[in-house]
């Protein structure tokens, strides 16, 4: 369990640090960015890659929801009930 959320942990830490990287060079240079969508394949690349990073993180943001959602707390019911059976059967012998 701690080497899941260590992982998830990390892994939001290093997307939130790239996400901050990629916004400090996307501000840093709004002109240049302004001049080169004036190219046709340059702005369809530009805006397909903001496209697909707002899908990536639309998509990331709905399996959390839907893990918060549902699995954890299946996985809780299924807990308690690993318990009480455990609890119910008495000491293995």
């Amino acid at each position: 369990m701690f080497k899941e959320r260590f992982t998830m942990a990390v892994t939001y830490l290093s997307a939130a640090l790239l996400g901050a990287v990629t916004g400090v060079l996307i501000v840093s240079s709004v002109f240049n960015m302004y001049a080169l969508l004036g190219f046709p394949v340059i702005g369809a690349i530009i805006k397909v890659g903001i496209v697909g990073a707002f899908l990536i993180v639309i998509c990331a943001v709905v399996i959390e929801f839907i893990n918060w959602l549902i699995v954890e707390p299946y996985r809780n019911h299924k807990r308690l009930e690993a318990d009480v059976k455990r609890e119910t059967e008495g000491p293995a012998e």
